[in-house]
């Protein structure tokens, strides 16, 4: 048995291909169906990753009785949310609008012309534990559909039309000032745990984008709470059951506030953002288990999520043999069996294993035996227990783990969803991209230069962009995501690079971006083409959810982009646009993270920094070269002249660039304001003299 979905080319459409549902894709053929039959829509919204959306399968679009009743009274259509945000994104707004709360799987019934009349998100087959269920469900809104067709069309009126001043809000100017960061500083931490770090209760997400707001707070205003709070945070999530220790990498969220028990399931956004904001901490902390967290990440990805071609897959999902965590859960006879008495008994000490597990299972609530493996504290706090030196336990930690990773390899893998995004790529070739320049490894820059070349040859046409790839198939227009992440990733390759091309490249993207998204009457971008003619409304979305939202992204580059080319259409832009989100982050700061990140590249002055050599390529071995690419300073321009030609290349971006200097035989530093520079820095000292 199959339906319409065996053909598509996504993982989540293609697990429900088997369904007695005759599910089909988001197309004209389902709507025109729908319109000719004159009966209602059931849209199904998941991905293939998603533990509920295993579930809601497995009990309902399996089951013969709901398919006899879904395709006899409705045309059933699913999408994928990370193949098609905007179609998620809108009929998600709506969802929260009726029910105040989300979710995955998204459940919305709506009429032929795509205007939604009722939603939720998981149901059972049966009505169980105040949740009613699908087959109750769908003979009553069939009936409704049938013989209550008016109040089904005063519904839909009234949320189309919320849904359309939602949307695209009316939102008055109003920009964040350098005073106004200390009041808004204050407010986020009314919403911060000070017990476990992090902000907000169960499920508590990761939110990157909180931790790179509090890094650059920290860095520009000195602020000690912003760099506890990072520290207390990013340690909670390095130590806690949401790292996967064994294999590296970070599950989605924690089902708790400690930190400990994840969701299970891996993605890629996740991993990008949070080694992004462990690097951004890292300028402002050293400290050495943001460095551990980020070489295992960075070891999970090449091992797991990276494709042949060089571009990185989106994600693994959380169940294994029908199971959420199987995977990645050890009873402690298992443990005993694998290892020696001396390494268990080390491993059980530090990793807090018990007889009884401290696994609680999500629906029952109790432990079942099962271990998750999660520090109870740093590694060099454990020394004056074990009578060893940290060097000594770091060492051991490593071997044992190294040991029960072989084993847990031979276990059913998870599923791994092998669409390749443009967006998600995007933000992990920014952040290998400034990771790089810390550790002076090549073969991350590599990494990050390789899946941008992915993307250029398979993904963009004359910086048009797309934003699925799958199968040797690249489909999908790129929507707001797409391009306000890759102009991001460009500007951040160049600035390790200082390969020009990178920068020219970021530039066109974002000409593109503004073309196709850009709301030049009300300010904003819209997050889908302008063009778009499959959608019931054009959104603005402008709040960061799992990852920064495309507006605040927008604004990094078209801020740093103004700030390279002296472009005053640029400059325009990024001053509407930080006081259009301005308004917004004054009410809702928590949820503005990336913008509020992003808002400092408009106070201080722009310090440009010039280094000079005959290196082909930059020396990031170089002392002083080293430390001004890592400089923690967001206003920073930076560039390096190694030859007439690359000095004629600035020039050509524009001619307020004939101060920069000749290429020089030896290294040279020189640091620059309003297109005047000091005299140049040959060693560390001269240059800490200039810069202090």
């Amino acid at each position: 048995m199959s339906n319409k979905l065996k053909d598509e080319n996504s993982p989540y459409l293609l697990q429900h291909s088997e369904n007695p549902v005759n599910w089909y894709s988001w197309s004209d053929e389902a709507f025109r169906i729908a319109n000719e039959n004159d009966i209602p829509i059931f849209l199904s919204i998941g991905y293939s990753t998603c533990h509920w959306c295993h579930v809601m399968e497995h009990e309902c679009f399996e089951d013969e009785e709901v398919a006899k009743i879904l395709n006899e009274s409705f045309v059933s259509i699913k999408v994928d949310r990370e193949q098609r945000p905007d179609i998620d994104s809108i009929y998600m707004a709506v969802c929260q609008m009726m029910t105040q709360r989300g979710g995955w799987p998204l459940s919305i019934f709506m009429t032929p012309d795509k205007k939604p009349f009722f939603s939720g998100t998981y149901f059972p087959k049966k009505s169980k534990g105040g949740m009613v269920g699908f087959l109750e469900l769908l003979p009553r809104i069939a009936d409704v559909w049938k013989n209550n067709r008016n109040d089904i069309k005063k519904s839909v009126d009234s949320i189309v039309s919320t849904l359309k001043d939602v949307s695209n809000p009316k939102i008055s100017a109003n920009f964040v000032s350098e005073e106004d960061m200390n009041e808004i500083f204050e407010s986020l931490k009314d919403f911060y745990d000070e017990k476990y770090g992090g902000f907000g209760e169960a499920p508590k997400f990761p939110s990157p984008q909180n931790i790179i707001f509090l890094s650059n707070f920290y860095n520009f205003f000195k602020n000690k709470d912003a760099l506890h709070m990072i520290d207390q945070t990013l340690t909670s999530i390095a130590l806690g059951g949401i790292n996967d220790h064994i294999g590296g990498g970070f599950h989605r969220y924690s089902t708790d506030v400690k930190w400990k028990v994840p969701h299970f399931e891996k993605m890629l956004y996740d991993q990008a953002n949070l080694l992004e904001s462990f690097y951004e901490s890292y300028l402002v902390s050293n400290k050495e288990i943001y460095l551990d967290s980020i070489e295992r990440t960075i070891h999970y990805l090449k091992e797991s999520m990276l494709s042949e071609n060089g571009a990185f897959y989106s994600a693994e999902d959380a169940d294994s043999e029908g199971q959420e965590g199987l995977f990645y859960l050890w009873e402690e006879d298992e443990l005993k069996k694998i290892l020696k008495s001396d390494e268990f008994e080390f491993f059980k000490l530090l990793y807090n294993i018990k007889i009884e597990g401290n696994f609680l299972e999500e629906t029952t609530k109790q432990t079942n035996g099962k271990n998750i493996i999660f520090l109870k504290d740093e590694i060099e706090n454990f020394s004056e227990i074990l009578s060893l030196e940290k060097h000594l336990i770091k060492s051991e930690t490593l071997r044992v783990k190294e040991k029960l990773k072989k084993i847990r390899d031979k276990r059913s893998k998870p599923l791994l969803d092998d669409k390749i995004l443009t967006d998600w790529n995007s933000m992990l070739i920014s952040s290998l991209s400034k990771i790089s320049r810390i550790s002076n490894n090549f073969d991350i820059l590599n990494l990050a230069i390789n899946c941008d070349s992915f993307l250029k040859k398979n993904m963009i046409d004359n910086y048009d962009l797309l934003h699925c790839y799958r199968d040797g198939i690249a489909s999908i227009d790129g929507m707001l995501d797409d391009y306000s992440f890759y102009s991001k990733s460009l500007i951040d390759l160049y600035e390790t690079t200082l390969d020009p091309d990178y920068l020219l490249d970021s530039f066109r993207v974002c000409e593109k971006m503004i073309y196709y998204f850009w709301d030049y009457d009300d300010g904003l971008f819209f997050s889908s083409k302008k063009d778009v003619d499959d959608l019931i409304v054009r959104q603005k979305n402008l709040l960061d959810g799992a990852s920064p939202c495309g507006n605040s992204t927008a604004l990094y580059s078209i801020a740093k982009l103004s700030n390279y080319f002296f472009d005053d259409n640029l400059n325009r832009i990024s001053n509407t646009l930080s006081s259009k989100l301005g308004e917004l982050a004054k009410k809702f700061p928590i949820n503005l993270g990336m913008f509020l990140a992003n808002q400092f590249l408009l106070y201080k002055k722009q310090t440009q920094i010039v280094i000079t050599s005959q290196d082909e390529k930059l020396d990031l071995s170089n002392e002083m070269v080293n430390y001004v690419v890592n400089l923690k300073s967001i206003n920073k321009s930076i560039f390096h002249i190694n030859s007439l030609s690359q000095r004629d290349k600035y020039i050509n971006f524009s001619d307020k660039y004939s101060f920069l200097p000749y290429p020089s035989e030896d290294v040279k530093v020189y640091i620059c304001s309003n297109f005047t520079c000091n005299l140049p820095a040959q060693n560390m000292n001269d240059l800490l003299k200039i810069l202090i």
